[in-house]
């Protein structure tokens, strides 16, 4: 059986052990290690080649990747240059996890399509081996908190636990909500999920509802409907929010100018994007930005090493 998801029986927190990301301009070769925690892996800058249980994954901005407890992993191929990439372990008891194939975890969201209601109470985290999610952002911004929260020192280990639960909750939601969207799409309805990755991906453009509906050849009207009815929310709310959230990545992350970040989404007017965000998140963005300033930066050329397997996250 070819286990592609972690299930996890989330009767209390998972434990944190560490947390921090990776930097380094020359390439680098992932070593060979057998853990007795699992490790997930948030790709940022360039591309690191992982081979577990025999499958080879690549690791590229935007994507996750689990490293299973009690499983060989070892790297393929040396990185492209720069790399960067967050890393944390944790540790769960065996009783609480499990893993299942693509059929078991499509009878699990079968179950869950069929009765909507058990998503409200259900205690099951589902984390995919490899993933790209539509929403990576969002695990970012908890990612830096989670890495600042580990450096606080009071009450470090108890809150990094929560936090590192919610960050694994946002993942499977994110899962979830990908399944059950393409298994709701009514077959009259237009797949929007190029469009979503374009939005996303074009964040740094100046972006309107006209201007995209031109790029895919639809009435704007028809496209805002199609987005109400699909995702929830009109097409320029959708712009917005990718924007909002593309800008709390930059902030958490960076030390980016607020200037240079307005551009970096596509806003030219800095004063604007001030309003903007503080209307979306009730805070101005440098207020945003103080939460963010403890980070477990782990620097490859600075770290002492014998040659290019040396351990590290």
């Amino acid at each position: 059986m070819e286990d592609k998801y972690l299930m996890i029986q989330a009767m209390q927190p998972v434990q944190f052990s560490s947390a921090g990301r990776v930097e380094t301009t020359k390439p680098f070769l992932h070593p060979t290690r057998n853990l007795d925690s699992y490790v997930l892996l948030i790709g940022i800058h360039g591309k690191m080649s992982i081979e577990q249980q025999g499958q080879p994954f690549d690791i590229v901005p935007g994507s996750t990747m689990l490293l299973k407890k009690d499983e060989d992993h070892r790297g393929l191929l040396f990185s492209d240059a720069p790399l960067s990439y967050y890393w944390f372990h944790f540790y769960l008891e065996d009783k609480y996890a499990e893993y299942l194939s693509h059929t078991q975890m499509n009878e699990q969201m079968v179950s869950m399509i069929q009765e909507p209601s058990s998503q409200t109470f259900s205690n099951h985290i589902y984390i995919p081996t490899f993933s790209k999610p539509t929403k990576i952002e969002r695990l970012n911004i908890l990612f830096n908190q989670l890495l600042d929260i580990s450096q606080a020192g009071t009450h470090t280990y108890l809150a990094a636990s929560y936090l590192m639960t919610s960050l694994l909750i946002e993942l499977s939601n994110q899962t979830i909500e990908s399944y059950t969207y393409e298994q709701k799409r009514h077959p009259s309805d237009h797949d929007l999920s190029h469009i979503i990755e374009w939005i996303r991906v074009h964040a740094d453009q100046t972006q309107s509802v006209h201007a995209i509906s031109d790029q895919f050849n639809y009435h704007p009207n028809y496209l805002s409907r199609q987005f109400k009815s699909q995702i929830g929310m009109s097409l320029q709310k959708y712009i917005t929010l990718v924007k909002v959230t593309k800008a709390k990545d930059l902030l958490s992350r960076t030390r980016k100018s607020i200037r240079d970040i307005s551009l970096s989404i596509g806003i030219e007017d800095e004063k604007y994007f001030m309003r903007l965000f503080k209307k979306s998140e009730g805070i101005t963005p440098s207020e945003f930005r103080k939460a963010f300033y403890r980070i477990h930066l782990t620097d490859l050329e600075q770290a002492a090493s014998h040659d290019n397997r040396q351990k590290t996250p």
